[in-house]
Protein backbone atom coordinates (compact mmCIF):
# COMPACT_ATOMS: atom_id res chain seq x y z
CA UNK A 1 0.00 0.00 0.00
CA UNK A 2 1.20 3.39 -1.03
CA UNK A 3 1.99 6.27 1.64
CA UNK A 4 -1.15 8.17 -0.14
CA UNK A 5 -3.30 5.32 0.45
CA UNK A 6 -2.07 4.78 3.54
CA UNK A 7 -2.92 7.81 4.79
CA UNK A 8 -6.40 8.41 3.49
CA UNK A 9 -7.21 4.68 5.23
CA UNK A 10 -5.93 6.02 8.68
CA UNK A 11 -7.36 9.87 7.75
CA UNK A 12 -11.10 8.52 6.66
CA UNK A 13 -11.25 5.80 9.43
CA UNK A 14 -10.70 8.91 12.06
CA UNK A 15 -12.94 10.96 10.40
CA UNK A 16 -16.04 8.04 10.62
CA UNK A 17 -15.08 8.14 14.19
CA UNK A 18 -15.17 11.70 14.98
CA UNK A 19 -11.46 11.69 15.88
CA UNK A 20 -10.81 14.97 13.83
CA UNK A 21 -7.53 15.98 15.32
CA UNK A 22 -6.13 12.19 14.27
CA UNK A 23 -7.91 12.52 10.61
CA UNK A 24 -5.51 16.30 10.52
CA UNK A 25 -2.00 14.34 11.34
CA UNK A 26 -2.81 11.28 8.76
CA UNK A 27 -3.67 14.00 5.85
CA UNK A 28 -2.73 17.45 6.61
CA UNK A 29 0.75 16.68 4.83
CA UNK A 30 -0.51 15.14 1.87
CA UNK A 31 -0.79 17.25 -1.18
CA UNK A 32 -2.45 14.46 -3.42
CA UNK A 33 -6.23 15.87 -4.47
CA UNK A 34 -8.10 13.41 -2.28
CA UNK A 35 -6.29 13.91 1.10
CA UNK A 36 -7.04 17.53 0.73
CA UNK A 37 -10.44 16.55 -0.56
CA UNK A 38 -11.02 14.71 2.65
CA UNK A 39 -9.45 17.05 4.95
CA UNK A 40 -11.37 19.76 3.98
CA UNK A 41 -14.63 17.32 4.67
CA UNK A 42 -13.15 17.04 8.84
CA UNK A 43 -12.81 20.27 8.69
CA UNK A 44 -16.26 21.23 7.91
CA UNK A 45 -17.35 18.03 10.17
CA UNK A 46 -16.02 19.89 12.62
CA UNK A 47 -17.41 23.40 12.18
CA UNK A 48 -14.71 25.11 10.58
CA UNK A 49 -16.35 25.95 7.68
CA UNK A 50 -13.99 28.71 6.61
CA UNK A 51 -10.96 26.42 6.37
CA UNK A 52 -13.44 23.62 4.63
CA UNK A 53 -13.54 26.09 2.00
CA UNK A 54 -10.15 26.72 1.94
CA UNK A 55 -9.44 23.36 1.63
CA UNK A 56 -11.96 22.19 -0.77
CA UNK A 57 -11.08 25.14 -3.02
CA UNK A 58 -7.33 23.87 -3.07
CA UNK A 59 -8.82 20.32 -4.13
CA UNK A 60 -10.97 21.70 -7.11
CA UNK A 61 -7.72 23.17 -8.51
CA UNK A 62 -5.97 20.38 -8.15
CA UNK A 63 -8.29 17.98 -9.76
CA UNK A 64 -10.97 19.89 -11.52
CA UNK A 65 -13.02 16.69 -13.35
CA UNK A 66 -13.95 15.81 -9.32
CA UNK A 67 -17.45 15.73 -9.43
CA UNK A 68 -17.84 14.92 -5.83
CA UNK A 69 -15.29 17.98 -4.99
CA UNK A 70 -17.02 20.24 -6.83
CA UNK A 71 -20.50 19.36 -4.92
CA UNK A 72 -19.15 19.59 -1.67
CA UNK A 73 -17.41 23.07 -2.11
CA UNK A 74 -20.76 24.05 -3.55
CA UNK A 75 -22.47 22.48 -0.25
CA UNK A 76 -20.17 24.25 1.98
CA UNK A 77 -20.03 27.42 0.47
CA UNK A 78 -23.93 27.14 0.42
CA UNK A 79 -23.83 26.71 4.19
CA UNK A 80 -21.55 30.13 4.55
CA UNK A 81 -23.91 32.19 2.54
CA UNK A 82 -22.13 32.53 -0.43
CA UNK A 83 -24.94 31.54 -2.86
CA UNK A 84 -23.01 32.40 -6.54
CA UNK A 85 -19.58 30.24 -5.72
CA UNK A 86 -22.58 27.63 -4.54
CA UNK A 87 -24.32 27.99 -7.58
CA UNK A 88 -21.11 27.30 -9.60
CA UNK A 89 -19.74 24.52 -8.09
CA UNK A 90 -23.12 22.56 -7.96
CA UNK A 91 -23.70 23.25 -11.54
CA UNK A 92 -20.41 22.50 -12.38
CA UNK A 93 -20.60 18.90 -10.50
CA UNK A 94 -23.96 18.10 -12.35
CA UNK A 95 -21.90 18.44 -15.54
CA UNK A 96 -19.11 16.10 -14.61
CA UNK A 97 -22.03 13.98 -13.56
CA UNK A 98 -25.13 14.42 -15.14
CA UNK A 99 -27.21 12.17 -12.41
CA UNK A 100 -25.75 13.35 -9.41
CA UNK A 101 -28.32 13.44 -7.23
CA UNK A 102 -27.63 15.36 -4.04
CA UNK A 103 -26.22 18.13 -6.33
CA UNK A 104 -29.17 18.30 -8.50
CA UNK A 105 -31.52 18.44 -4.91
CA UNK A 106 -29.57 21.45 -3.53
CA UNK A 107 -29.45 22.97 -6.70
CA UNK A 108 -33.27 23.09 -6.41
CA UNK A 109 -33.34 24.27 -3.23
CA UNK A 110 -30.64 26.79 -3.43
CA UNK A 111 -32.45 28.41 -6.05
CA UNK A 112 -35.82 27.96 -4.24
CA UNK A 113 -33.75 30.38 -1.72
CA UNK A 114 -33.77 32.88 -4.04
CA UNK A 115 -36.92 32.48 -5.49
CA UNK A 116 -36.09 31.61 -8.89
CA UNK A 117 -38.88 29.36 -9.06
CA UNK A 118 -38.72 29.07 -13.09
CA UNK A 119 -35.18 27.15 -12.96
CA UNK A 120 -36.07 25.38 -9.94
CA UNK A 121 -39.21 23.84 -11.60
CA UNK A 122 -36.85 22.96 -14.59
CA UNK A 123 -34.60 20.73 -12.02
CA UNK A 124 -36.64 19.08 -9.56
CA UNK A 125 -38.81 18.36 -12.92
CA UNK A 126 -35.86 15.98 -14.30
CA UNK A 127 -35.10 14.77 -11.06
CA UNK A 128 -38.76 13.53 -11.10
CA UNK A 129 -38.11 11.49 -14.00
CA UNK A 130 -35.48 9.25 -12.50
CA UNK A 131 -36.48 9.16 -9.09
CA UNK A 132 -40.22 9.56 -8.82
CA UNK A 133 -40.63 8.75 -5.46
CA UNK A 134 -37.70 10.94 -3.90
CA UNK A 135 -39.71 12.66 -1.53
CA UNK A 136 -37.32 16.19 -1.23
CA UNK A 137 -38.05 16.05 -4.88
CA UNK A 138 -41.09 15.80 -4.77
CA UNK A 139 -41.51 18.76 -1.89
CA UNK A 140 -38.88 20.68 -3.59
CA UNK A 141 -41.07 20.92 -6.94
CA UNK A 142 -44.53 21.62 -5.07
CA UNK A 143 -42.59 24.83 -3.24
CA UNK A 144 -40.99 25.80 -6.79
CA UNK A 145 -44.34 25.50 -8.54
CA UNK A 146 -46.30 26.86 -5.81
CA UNK A 147 -44.21 30.39 -5.89
CA UNK A 148 -44.57 29.94 -9.71
CA UNK A 149 -48.73 30.42 -8.74
CA UNK A 150 -49.82 26.97 -9.47
CA UNK A 151 -51.48 26.65 -6.44
CA UNK A 152 -53.73 23.52 -7.77
CA UNK A 153 -50.69 21.21 -8.71
CA UNK A 154 -48.59 22.31 -5.77
CA UNK A 155 -51.59 21.02 -3.48
CA UNK A 156 -51.71 17.77 -5.15
CA UNK A 157 -47.78 16.87 -4.77
CA UNK A 158 -48.48 17.68 -1.10
CA UNK A 159 -51.70 15.78 -0.79
CA UNK A 160 -49.90 12.81 -2.13
CA UNK A 161 -46.67 12.95 -0.06
CA UNK A 162 -49.04 13.54 3.18
CA UNK A 163 -51.74 10.43 1.75
CA UNK A 164 -48.21 8.44 1.68
CA UNK A 165 -47.35 8.82 5.13
CA UNK A 166 -44.64 11.70 4.62
CA UNK A 167 -47.04 14.00 7.06
CA UNK A 168 -44.23 16.28 8.72
CA UNK A 169 -44.39 20.53 9.36
CA UNK A 170 -42.65 21.23 6.53
CA UNK A 171 -44.90 18.95 3.99
CA UNK A 172 -48.28 20.61 6.58
CA UNK A 173 -46.97 24.24 5.98
CA UNK A 174 -46.58 23.98 1.63
CA UNK A 175 -50.06 22.16 1.59
CA UNK A 176 -50.98 25.16 3.81
CA UNK A 177 -50.02 27.81 1.77
CA UNK A 178 -51.08 26.21 -0.90
CA UNK A 179 -55.00 25.58 -0.07
CA UNK A 180 -54.82 29.53 1.19
CA UNK A 181 -54.20 30.52 -1.95
CA UNK A 182 -57.13 28.26 -3.65
CA UNK A 183 -59.29 30.05 -0.83
CA UNK A 184 -59.17 26.57 1.32
CA UNK A 185 -59.27 28.95 4.39
CA UNK A 186 -60.15 26.59 7.08
CA UNK A 187 -58.05 23.61 5.64
CA UNK A 188 -55.02 26.42 5.02
CA UNK A 189 -55.20 27.30 8.89
CA UNK A 190 -55.57 24.04 10.39
CA UNK A 191 -52.42 22.96 8.17
CA UNK A 192 -50.49 25.69 9.35
CA UNK A 193 -51.28 25.01 13.08
CA UNK A 194 -50.44 21.36 12.74
CA UNK A 195 -46.85 22.40 11.32
CA UNK A 196 -46.61 25.23 13.78
CA UNK A 197 -47.60 22.58 16.47
CA UNK A 198 -44.58 20.48 14.80
CA UNK A 199 -41.75 22.68 14.41
CA UNK A 200 -42.69 26.17 15.68
CA UNK A 201 -40.60 28.42 13.10
CA UNK A 202 -40.55 32.11 12.30
CA UNK A 203 -42.23 31.51 8.83
CA UNK A 204 -45.14 28.97 10.83
CA UNK A 205 -45.51 31.78 12.87
CA UNK A 206 -45.55 34.53 10.52
CA UNK A 207 -48.27 32.80 8.65
CA UNK A 208 -50.15 31.64 10.63
CA UNK A 209 -50.74 34.81 12.55
CA UNK A 210 -51.13 36.46 9.26
CA UNK A 211 -54.02 34.23 9.05
CA UNK A 212 -55.80 34.80 12.35
CA UNK A 213 -55.32 38.66 11.53
CA UNK A 214 -57.23 38.57 8.23
CA UNK A 215 -59.90 36.74 9.90
CA UNK A 216 -60.37 38.94 12.76
CA UNK A 217 -59.46 35.76 15.38
CA UNK A 218 -57.94 38.46 17.93
CA UNK A 219 -58.18 35.45 20.51
CA UNK A 220 -56.34 33.38 17.84
CA UNK A 221 -53.71 36.10 17.02
CA UNK A 222 -53.06 37.31 20.64
CA UNK A 223 -52.59 33.63 22.05
CA UNK A 224 -49.91 32.48 18.92
CA UNK A 225 -48.10 35.90 19.58
CA UNK A 226 -47.97 35.41 23.35
CA UNK A 227 -46.38 32.04 23.16
CA UNK A 228 -44.26 33.07 20.54
CA UNK A 229 -42.69 36.01 23.37
CA UNK A 230 -41.64 33.25 25.24
CA UNK A 231 -39.62 31.42 22.81
CA UNK A 232 -36.34 32.44 22.27
CA UNK A 233 -36.32 31.61 18.53
CA UNK A 234 -39.38 33.47 18.10
CA UNK A 235 -39.80 36.20 20.42
CA UNK A 236 -38.35 38.86 17.86
CA UNK A 237 -40.50 37.75 15.13
CA UNK A 238 -43.31 38.56 17.60
CA UNK A 239 -42.56 41.84 18.47
CA UNK A 240 -42.47 42.87 14.68
CA UNK A 241 -45.60 41.06 14.57
CA UNK A 242 -47.24 43.01 17.08
CA UNK A 243 -45.56 46.57 15.49
CA UNK A 244 -47.25 44.98 11.87
CA UNK A 245 -50.58 44.76 13.77
CA UNK A 246 -50.80 48.40 14.96
CA UNK A 247 -49.20 48.50 18.26
CA UNK A 248 -45.80 49.54 18.15
CA UNK A 249 -45.63 50.72 22.31
CA UNK A 250 -46.43 46.63 22.66
CA UNK A 251 -43.82 45.40 20.52
CA UNK A 252 -41.15 47.53 22.44
CA UNK A 253 -42.15 46.89 25.39
CA UNK A 254 -42.38 43.16 24.51
CA UNK A 255 -38.79 43.52 23.17
CA UNK A 256 -37.92 44.93 26.34
CA UNK A 257 -39.36 41.78 28.28
CA UNK A 258 -37.78 39.45 26.23
CA UNK A 259 -34.37 40.23 26.69
CA UNK A 260 -34.74 40.12 30.50
CA UNK A 261 -35.21 36.45 29.42
CA UNK A 262 -32.68 35.80 26.73
CA UNK A 263 -30.00 37.11 24.57
CA UNK A 264 -31.71 39.02 21.71
CA UNK A 265 -30.34 38.42 17.94
CA UNK A 266 -28.89 41.98 16.10
CA UNK A 267 -32.10 42.33 14.57
CA UNK A 268 -33.92 43.18 17.50
CA UNK A 269 -32.86 46.80 17.26
CA UNK A 270 -33.93 47.00 13.72
CA UNK A 271 -37.96 46.24 14.63
CA UNK A 272 -37.04 48.54 18.02
CA UNK A 273 -35.89 51.40 15.75
CA UNK A 274 -39.01 50.64 13.38
CA UNK A 275 -41.34 50.93 16.18
CA UNK A 276 -39.86 54.25 17.17
CA UNK A 277 -40.33 55.67 13.63
CA UNK A 278 -44.37 54.36 14.05
CA UNK A 279 -44.42 56.22 17.25
CA UNK A 280 -42.85 59.70 15.18
CA UNK A 281 -39.92 58.94 17.79
CA UNK A 282 -37.11 59.70 15.07
CA UNK A 283 -33.82 60.61 17.42
CA UNK A 284 -34.72 57.62 19.28
CA UNK A 285 -34.85 55.48 16.38
CA UNK A 286 -31.61 57.37 14.79
CA UNK A 287 -29.77 55.91 17.82
CA UNK A 288 -30.55 52.75 17.76
CA UNK A 289 -29.99 52.12 13.67
CA UNK A 290 -26.37 53.55 14.44
CA UNK A 291 -26.36 51.73 17.30
CA UNK A 292 -27.08 48.10 16.11
CA UNK A 293 -25.09 49.32 12.22
CA UNK A 294 -21.90 49.47 13.79
CA UNK A 295 -22.47 45.79 14.74
CA UNK A 296 -23.61 44.78 11.71
CA UNK A 297 -22.79 47.26 9.09
CA UNK A 298 -24.90 45.97 5.78
CA UNK A 299 -27.81 45.16 6.94
CA UNK A 300 -30.48 46.89 4.53
CA UNK A 301 -33.18 46.74 7.42
CA UNK A 302 -31.25 49.41 9.86
CA UNK A 303 -30.09 51.28 7.03
CA UNK A 304 -33.65 51.96 6.23
CA UNK A 305 -34.13 52.81 9.51
CA UNK A 306 -31.55 55.25 10.40
CA UNK A 307 -32.48 56.53 6.66
CA UNK A 308 -35.92 57.37 7.50
CA UNK A 309 -35.10 58.89 11.02
CA UNK A 310 -32.99 61.18 9.86
CA UNK A 311 -35.43 62.80 6.73
CA UNK A 312 -37.73 62.95 9.42
CA UNK A 313 -35.62 65.29 11.37
CA UNK A 314 -34.70 66.87 8.07
CA UNK A 315 -31.31 66.01 7.90
CA UNK A 316 -31.57 65.15 4.05
CA UNK A 317 -27.74 65.86 3.58
CA UNK A 318 -26.78 63.14 6.24
CA UNK A 319 -29.00 60.51 5.22
CA UNK A 320 -27.54 61.23 1.17
CA UNK A 321 -24.28 59.25 1.86
CA UNK A 322 -25.79 55.62 2.74
CA UNK A 323 -28.99 56.28 0.32
CA UNK A 324 -25.83 56.72 -2.39
CA UNK A 325 -24.29 53.84 -1.06
CA UNK A 326 -27.20 51.78 -1.24
CA UNK A 327 -28.45 52.91 -4.75
CA UNK A 328 -25.27 51.94 -6.11
CA UNK A 329 -25.00 48.68 -4.13
CA UNK A 330 -28.78 47.47 -5.40
CA UNK A 331 -29.58 50.00 -8.42
CA UNK A 332 -32.95 48.26 -9.30
CA UNK A 333 -34.33 48.37 -5.82
CA UNK A 334 -37.17 50.64 -6.54
CA UNK A 335 -37.56 51.55 -1.95
CA UNK A 336 -33.66 53.52 -2.27
CA UNK A 337 -34.75 55.84 -4.93
CA UNK A 338 -38.11 56.39 -3.53
CA UNK A 339 -35.28 57.84 -0.32
CA UNK A 340 -33.30 59.28 -2.78
CA UNK A 341 -36.61 61.01 -4.21
CA UNK A 342 -36.76 62.41 -0.67
CA UNK A 343 -33.79 63.53 0.51
CA UNK A 344 -33.39 65.74 -2.88
CA UNK A 345 -36.64 67.17 -2.13
CA UNK A 346 -36.12 68.27 1.29
CA UNK A 347 -32.82 69.54 -0.10
CA UNK A 348 -34.35 71.44 -3.16
CA UNK A 349 -31.58 69.84 -5.24
CA UNK A 350 -33.13 70.09 -8.98
CA UNK A 351 -32.39 66.92 -9.69
CA UNK A 352 -35.40 65.69 -8.03
CA UNK A 353 -37.48 67.34 -10.48
CA UNK A 354 -36.04 65.43 -13.28
CA UNK A 355 -36.17 62.06 -10.85
CA UNK A 356 -39.87 62.97 -9.95
CA UNK A 357 -41.70 64.03 -13.26
CA UNK A 358 -45.08 63.31 -12.43
CA UNK A 359 -46.76 64.81 -15.07
CA UNK A 360 -44.54 62.24 -17.59
CA UNK A 361 -44.23 59.38 -15.67
CA UNK A 362 -48.04 59.10 -14.32
CA UNK A 363 -50.04 58.56 -16.82
CA UNK A 364 -53.85 57.25 -17.32
CA UNK A 365 -55.29 54.98 -19.92
CA UNK A 366 -58.53 53.69 -21.08
CA UNK A 367 -58.14 50.12 -21.04
CA UNK A 368 -58.76 48.47 -24.73
CA UNK A 369 -62.47 46.39 -24.29
CA UNK A 370 -61.49 43.32 -23.61
CA UNK A 371 -62.32 40.08 -26.21
CA UNK A 372 -65.40 38.54 -25.60
CA UNK A 373 -67.47 42.00 -24.21
CA UNK A 374 -68.64 45.02 -26.07
CA UNK A 375 -67.73 47.66 -23.72
CA UNK A 376 -65.90 48.05 -20.49
CA UNK A 377 -69.15 48.11 -18.30
CA UNK A 378 -69.73 44.89 -19.08
CA UNK A 379 -66.51 43.63 -18.69
CA UNK A 380 -66.04 45.32 -15.35
CA UNK A 381 -69.24 43.91 -14.25
CA UNK A 382 -68.00 40.42 -15.06
CA UNK A 383 -64.06 40.99 -13.89
CA UNK A 384 -65.96 42.75 -10.56
CA UNK A 385 -68.14 39.10 -9.70
CA UNK A 386 -64.85 36.87 -10.83
CA UNK A 387 -62.45 39.02 -8.48
CA UNK A 388 -65.21 39.08 -5.24
CA UNK A 389 -65.04 35.01 -5.38
CA UNK A 390 -61.26 35.45 -4.50
CA UNK A 391 -61.83 37.78 -1.49
CA UNK A 392 -62.87 35.71 1.36
CA UNK A 393 -60.72 37.44 4.17
CA UNK A 394 -62.36 40.19 6.56
CA UNK A 395 -59.42 43.11 6.80
CA UNK A 396 -56.14 43.47 5.02
CA UNK A 397 -53.13 41.47 5.37
CA UNK A 398 -49.78 41.98 8.24
CA UNK A 399 -46.89 44.45 6.65
CA UNK A 400 -49.42 45.48 3.24
CA UNK A 401 -49.74 49.30 2.59
CA UNK A 402 -53.81 48.46 2.38
CA UNK A 403 -56.07 49.29 5.88
CA UNK A 404 -59.22 48.26 5.82
CA UNK A 405 -60.02 45.80 3.30
CA UNK A 406 -59.11 42.62 1.98
CA UNK A 407 -56.23 41.38 -1.05
CA UNK A 408 -56.69 38.29 -2.98
CA UNK A 409 -54.38 35.84 -2.23
CA UNK A 410 -52.66 34.74 -5.36
CA UNK A 411 -51.50 36.04 -8.68
CA UNK A 412 -53.87 36.71 -10.47
CA UNK A 413 -52.14 35.71 -13.89
CA UNK A 414 -51.94 32.15 -12.72
CA UNK A 415 -55.89 31.97 -11.98
CA UNK A 416 -57.51 30.02 -14.74
CA UNK A 417 -60.81 32.12 -15.07
CA UNK A 418 -61.33 33.33 -18.72
CA UNK A 419 -62.30 36.86 -17.41
CA UNK A 420 -59.33 37.24 -15.27
CA UNK A 421 -56.89 36.32 -18.18
CA UNK A 422 -58.31 38.47 -20.54
CA UNK A 423 -57.97 41.43 -18.63
CA UNK A 424 -54.13 40.72 -18.79
CA UNK A 425 -54.20 40.07 -22.40
CA UNK A 426 -55.90 43.56 -22.79
CA UNK A 427 -53.16 45.20 -20.52
CA UNK A 428 -50.61 44.32 -23.00
CA UNK A 429 -51.47 47.87 -25.57
CA UNK A 430 -51.44 50.17 -22.56
CA UNK A 431 -48.11 48.87 -21.19
CA UNK A 432 -46.51 48.98 -24.73
CA UNK A 433 -48.03 52.54 -24.71
CA UNK A 434 -46.46 53.68 -21.77
CA UNK A 435 -43.01 52.13 -22.70
CA UNK A 436 -42.87 53.95 -25.86
CA UNK A 437 -44.74 56.94 -23.70
CA UNK A 438 -41.82 57.51 -21.22
CA UNK A 439 -38.72 56.58 -23.37
CA UNK A 440 -35.63 54.46 -23.30
CA UNK A 441 -33.11 57.53 -22.05
CA UNK A 442 -30.04 55.67 -20.42
CA UNK A 443 -29.81 58.97 -17.79
CA UNK A 444 -32.87 57.78 -15.30
CA UNK A 445 -33.94 54.92 -13.35
CA UNK A 446 -37.19 54.35 -15.12
CA UNK A 447 -36.36 54.66 -18.86
CA UNK A 448 -32.95 53.33 -18.53
CA UNK A 449 -34.52 49.53 -18.00
CA UNK A 450 -36.87 49.90 -20.82
CA UNK A 451 -35.60 46.87 -23.09
CA UNK A 452 -39.53 47.15 -25.38
CA UNK A 453 -40.61 44.26 -23.72
CA UNK A 454 -42.24 43.35 -20.05
CA UNK A 455 -43.57 40.12 -18.40
CA UNK A 456 -46.01 40.53 -14.98
CA UNK A 457 -44.26 40.57 -11.72
CA UNK A 458 -47.44 40.04 -9.45
CA UNK A 459 -50.66 40.66 -9.85
CA UNK A 460 -53.30 41.03 -7.61
CA UNK A 461 -57.24 42.21 -6.21
CA UNK A 462 -58.20 44.95 -3.81
CA UNK A 463 -61.48 45.80 -2.31
CA UNK A 464 -61.66 48.80 0.15
CA UNK A 465 -64.93 49.24 2.56
CA UNK A 466 -65.67 52.29 4.73
CA UNK A 467 -62.65 53.82 6.14
CA UNK A 468 -60.14 52.01 3.28
CA UNK A 469 -57.24 53.29 2.17
CA UNK A 470 -53.67 52.64 1.24
CA UNK A 471 -51.10 53.69 3.37
CA UNK A 472 -47.83 55.66 1.29
CA UNK A 473 -45.72 52.99 -0.23
CA UNK A 474 -43.46 51.78 -3.11
CA UNK A 475 -42.91 48.38 -4.72
CA UNK A 476 -39.62 47.61 -4.07
CA UNK A 477 -39.12 44.46 -6.63
CA UNK A 478 -41.48 46.80 -9.33
CA UNK A 479 -40.84 48.92 -12.19
CA UNK A 480 -43.94 50.04 -13.20
CA UNK A 481 -46.38 49.91 -11.19
CA UNK A 482 -50.31 50.07 -11.25
CA UNK A 483 -53.70 50.64 -10.10
CA UNK A 484 -56.67 49.34 -12.56
CA UNK A 485 -60.16 50.40 -11.36
CA UNK A 486 -63.07 47.66 -11.73
CA UNK A 487 -65.23 49.88 -9.28
CA UNK A 488 -64.90 53.34 -7.29
CA UNK A 489 -67.11 54.67 -4.60
CA UNK A 490 -70.01 57.12 -5.82
CA UNK A 491 -68.04 59.92 -3.84
CA UNK A 492 -64.82 59.63 -5.64
CA UNK A 493 -66.92 61.09 -8.44
CA UNK A 494 -68.44 63.56 -6.31
CA UNK A 495 -66.13 64.56 -3.35
CA UNK A 496 -64.12 67.39 -2.74
CA UNK A 497 -62.12 65.44 -0.05
CA UNK A 498 -60.66 63.68 -2.63
CA UNK A 499 -62.36 60.36 -1.37
CA UNK A 500 -60.55 57.01 -2.91
CA UNK A 501 -58.34 59.29 -5.45
CA UNK A 502 -54.37 57.91 -5.75
CA UNK A 503 -51.93 60.60 -4.24
CA UNK A 504 -48.31 60.66 -5.24
CA UNK A 505 -45.08 62.27 -3.55
CA UNK A 506 -45.58 61.91 -0.23
CA UNK A 507 -43.43 59.53 1.58
CA UNK A 508 -45.23 57.30 4.93
CA UNK A 509 -43.51 59.10 7.55
CA UNK A 510 -43.47 62.61 8.57
CA UNK A 511 -40.52 65.04 7.34
CA UNK A 512 -39.14 68.30 8.06
CA UNK A 513 -40.27 69.74 6.13
CA UNK A 514 -43.44 68.52 5.39
CA UNK A 515 -43.44 66.48 2.05
CA UNK A 516 -47.39 66.55 1.16
CA UNK A 517 -48.74 64.81 -1.78
CA UNK A 518 -47.71 66.72 -5.64
CA UNK A 519 -50.40 64.75 -7.38
CA UNK A 520 -53.99 63.13 -7.29
CA UNK A 521 -55.50 61.11 -9.92
CA UNK A 522 -58.92 60.73 -9.56
CA UNK A 523 -59.79 57.39 -10.91
CA UNK A 524 -62.70 56.36 -12.84
CA UNK A 525 -63.92 52.93 -13.32
CA UNK A 526 -62.18 51.65 -16.72
CA UNK A 527 -59.31 53.70 -15.65
CA UNK A 528 -55.59 51.74 -15.86
CA UNK A 529 -52.83 54.50 -13.99
CA UNK A 530 -49.50 53.49 -14.77
CA UNK A 531 -46.36 54.96 -12.85
CA UNK A 532 -43.20 54.02 -11.77
CA UNK A 533 -42.56 51.82 -8.85
CA UNK A 534 -40.52 53.97 -6.69
CA UNK A 535 -42.71 56.71 -6.90
CA UNK A 536 -44.36 57.03 -3.43
CA UNK A 537 -48.28 56.55 -3.35
CA UNK A 538 -51.28 55.88 -1.37
CA UNK A 539 -55.05 56.60 -1.73
CA UNK A 540 -56.94 58.97 0.42
CA UNK A 541 -59.71 57.00 2.78
CA UNK A 542 -62.74 56.18 1.46
CA UNK A 543 -66.04 56.85 3.79
CA UNK A 544 -69.70 56.52 2.22
CA UNK A 545 -69.08 51.82 2.26
CA UNK A 546 -69.89 51.89 -0.98
CA UNK A 547 -67.67 49.56 -3.25
CA UNK A 548 -63.49 50.33 -4.69
CA UNK A 549 -62.01 47.13 -6.32
CA UNK A 550 -58.79 47.64 -7.93
CA UNK A 551 -56.76 45.21 -9.52
CA UNK A 552 -53.17 46.63 -10.03
CA UNK A 553 -50.38 44.63 -10.93
CA UNK A 554 -45.76 45.10 -11.06
CA UNK A 555 -44.37 44.79 -14.29
CA UNK A 556 -40.40 44.80 -15.00
CA UNK A 557 -38.42 44.27 -17.82
CA UNK A 558 -38.39 41.03 -19.86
Amino acid sequence: MSKIDKALQVGYAAYQRGAFAEARRALQRVKHPKAVHLLGLVEKADGQLEKALQLLQRAAALDPRDPEVANNLGQTAKQLGRPDLAETQLRRALELRTDFQQAAISLGQLLLDQERYTEAAEIYSKLLVTTPTNIYVRHGLGTAVLGLGEAERAAVLFDELIKEGVDRPEVRFMRGRARLELGQTEAGIDDLRNSHAGSPSVLSLKALANCFWMNRDQSAFDKLLDEALAHEELAVSAAELLRQSGEPRKALDALDKASSLFSLPPEAAAIAATAHIDLSEAEKAEALAREAIAIIPQDALLRRNLIVSLLMQGKAGDAMPFIEELRTREPNDQQWIAYEASALRLLGDERYTRLVDLERFVRPYDLPIPDGFENLADFNAAFLHSLSQLHQDTTHPLNQSLRDGSQSPRDLTKVDDPVIQAFYRALDGPIRQYMADVGNADDHPLTARNTGNYRFAGAWSVKLRGGGKHVNHVHPEGWISSSYYVAVPDETRTDDNRAGWIKFSEPPFATTPASPPEKWVRPEAGMLVLFPSFLWHGTEAIHDGSLRVTAPFDAVPD
